[in-house]
């Protein structure tokens, strides 16, 4: 499957805590595609409420303020907040942690979530869900290369 500047991925909050702390990595390149508008980033409100919490409880300040450049000055589309009623039934699928992760994904209708939880990646492969999940470092290597104009920004 090519992807191409309208391919909407959605980044949790694992995702976004490690493109603020280490904005070189997987997680922080991916973002910077979306700043440059190779790529759509999707969020929720719940993802970013998490990610800064973990970060101002685990992290440094630097971190934090990095975080809110992020936020910025990469353009990302924000899902709406499923109602309580769409979660129901989706625990017998994924850890009842991350329904509100998935949840927001397919309501976006997103082609990709990036997450550096393997165990969500696991659960969701084995669902009939409308998206993929991945870790940034997979899609980089495995979906990333099929990116019409990918050749542009790699050096």
């Amino acid at each position: 499957m090519r992807i191409d500047r309208d391919t909407l991925v959605f980044f949790d909050a694992s995702c976004l805590i490690a493109a603020a702390g280490s904005p070189t990595g997987g997680s922080g390149f991916l973002l910077s595609l979306c700043a440059r508008r190779l790529l759509r980033g999707a969020i929720s409100h719940i993802v970013l409420l998490e990610a800064e919490h973990n970060i101002q409880a685990k992290l440094s300040p630097l971190v934090l303020s990095h975080f809110h450049e992020l936020l910025q000055v990469v353009p990302l589309v924000v899902a709406p907040v499923p109602p309580r009623s769409s979660e129901k039934g989706w625990t017998q699928h994924v850890n009842a942690k991350d329904v509100h992760i998935v949840c927001a994904t397919l309501s976006i209708e997103c082609d990709y979530l990036l997450t550096l939880d393997q165990n969500l990646v696991e659960e969701i492969s084995h669902t009939a869900f409308a998206m993929d999940a991945i870790s940034p470092r997979d899609f980089i290597r495995t979906i990333l290369p099929s990116h019409e104009e990918i050749a542009k920004v790699r050096t």
